[in-house]
């Protein structure tokens, strides 16, 4: 949304530190989503990433990590201890041959359906593989799903670009971590037949539209791509190389071939079922598999209409937090970027906004998978528009409506504007002084 850049917090990173409680000894753990990762050296920011994967809400996976012939003894050594981390997490080594190459070699090993290539300096969100896991399940024809996404490092910025299939053609609008079936990367001969100077992910996105292979675009920021000076998408992408030349040559031969356009399932939809909340009958495969590590005795769930920018609900479900574990479901669209509060909520909640990743219909099981997996003990209700049919289905404790305050948003995006203003101009004040030194 527009608006999600006056809220964005850019220092409220996933895995600054990591859940213990969330570490698994347990050697039959049943994983159903794969996730991998091609390494080279790639040890320094290492340690948010493996935190990322350690705090996902989701934890049935398994971590493949594929040692890509590092030249540095410290790195290698890095991954021996990485390995003790956890009984999920499975090291192989190879001679170098690339990031492609080495996804393909991860891929090999992978027991589940669903592949997740996540390189070892980005980070993902704690709801990251549960929200996509959600959103492939139920909706079985398309071959993958990713989120929007959020630059840091070296370049700051928000990524909410809808999907669409002929900028694809000219622009990769996509980052390489996704949830994908594993059959359909199989099926297009993998990640390794992208020439080592292209772009792979983008060559397996375009080669998924040219064989008519949609995804689904979940409306939340759940992947942080971390920009550096010397990482190998920079250097591919340098316009001063001689590969340049070729890779768009070779990216014009594959998206000549993508004869019609191909439209994704994008989160938030424009139209939602606002008459009545459909109970769909569902079973989510696996769901009898699904393990929730770090459990909570006393975990309550919020069911609200959306964060909004009521600061009494803000400060009435923080102090909850203090002796308990909180989840907070929101079930409508907001006019206003939802960011105004969840990045707070956030630091002592799990938030799912449903309108973000399912349809409708599936709210119920989704609802009833929560109360399942994380033993809740009260659910609170506020006022969305589905409380009656919700009353009817779930033992809720009601309490004081959720409001939002068109003041209070606009005198938001005014200070930021304003602090934003006086910085600029404080910069450009401090540049012209020492430029006269």
């Amino acid at each position: 949304m527009k608006d999600d850049k006056f809220f964005w917090n850019y220092n409220q990173q996933p895995g600054k530190i990591v859940n213990s409680k969330n570490i698994s000894k347990i050697k039959d753990f049943k994983p159903l989503v794969s996730i991998v990762t091609s390494y080279y050296n790639s040890n320094e920011f290492m340690w948010q990433t493996i935190n990322c994967v350690l705090n996902q809400t989701f934890q049935n996976w398994e971590w493949i990590i594929v040692d890509d012939g590092s030249t540095s003894q410290e790195a290698i050594q890095y991954l021996e201890e990485v390995k003790k981390l956890d009984e999920r997490i499975k090291i192989y080594h190879k001679e170098n041959g690339g990031l492609a190459l080495g996804r393909d070699y991860a891929i090999k090993y992978a027991t589940t359906n669903y592949i997740l290539p996540l390189d070892a300096d980005d980070l993902i969100e704690p709801t990251y593989i549960e929200t996509l896991y959600w959103t492939l399940e139920t909706n079985p024809k398309a071959s993958w799903a990713f989120t929007n996404s959020v630059g840091f490092g070296k370049y700051i910025y928000l990524t909410d670009v809808e999907f669409d299939s002929e900028k694809m053609k000219i622009e990769n609008q996509i980052t390489a971590t996704a949830l994908i079936r594993k059959e359909k990367i199989l099926e297009l001969g993998g990640y390794g037949v992208a020439k080592r100077y292209m772009n792979e992910d983008w060559y397996l996105w375009l080669r998924m539209l040219q064989d008519n292979q949609f995804p689904v675009q979940v409306g939340y920021y759940g992947f942080w791509y971390r920009r550096r000076n010397e990482s190998l998408l920079t250097d591919i992408n340098d316009k001063n190389k001689k590969e340049y030349i070729q890779k768009m040559k070779d990216i014009k031969e594959i998206t000549d071939k993508i004869n019609k356009k191909v439209n994704a399932i994008i989160y938030p939809k424009k139209k939602i079922n606002e008459d009545i909340l459909e109970d769909k009958t569902m079973d989510i495969n696996n769901l009898e598999d699904i393990e929730i590590l770090g459990k909570n005795k006393n975990a309550y769930l919020y069911i609200l209409p959306y964060l909004g920018t009521d600061n009494k609900m803000y400060k009435n479900i923080k102090e909850q937090a203090k002796n308990n574990k909180i989840y907070i479901i929101t079930l409508q669209k907001d006019v206003h970027s939802q960011y105004f509060y969840r990045q707070k909520y956030e630091q002592f909640s799990t938030i799912y906004d449903l309108t973000t990743f399912l349809d409708s219909e599936n709210w119920i099981s989704f609802i009833k998978y929560i109360l399942q997996t994380r033993k809740i003990e009260k659910v609170f209700l506020s006022n969305t528009i589905y409380n009656e049919e919700i009353k009817n289905k779930f033992k809720i404790t009601e309490i004081e409506g959720t409001k939002n305050s068109e003041l209070i948003y606009k005198l938001k995006i005014l200070h930021y504007k304003f602090m934003h203003l006086f910085l600029v101009r404080g910069i450009r004040k401090v540049g012209s002084f020492l430029s006269k030194i």
